[in-house]
């Protein structure tokens, strides 16, 4: 016996996999640049991090 997958049944399975990839993605690069922010935002301690730091914007 063989059973088939009617169009639209297959299109509405491609577009729910396409909406939820899409949902996926930008939940991620939410996470992402939270955590960039986050590494930002840590302030080093040490003398010679802070110089390097203040040299790259030469």
């Amino acid at each position: 016996m063989t059973t088939y997958i009617l169009f639209e049944t297959a299109l509405e399975i491609l577009k729910n996999a396409y909406l939820a990839s899409a949902l996926v993605l930008i939940a991620a690069s939410g996470i992402g640049l939270a955590v960039i922010a986050l590494i930002e935002r840590d302030v080093p301690t040490s003398d010679t991090h802070q110089q390097h730091h203040i040299l790259r914007f030469w």
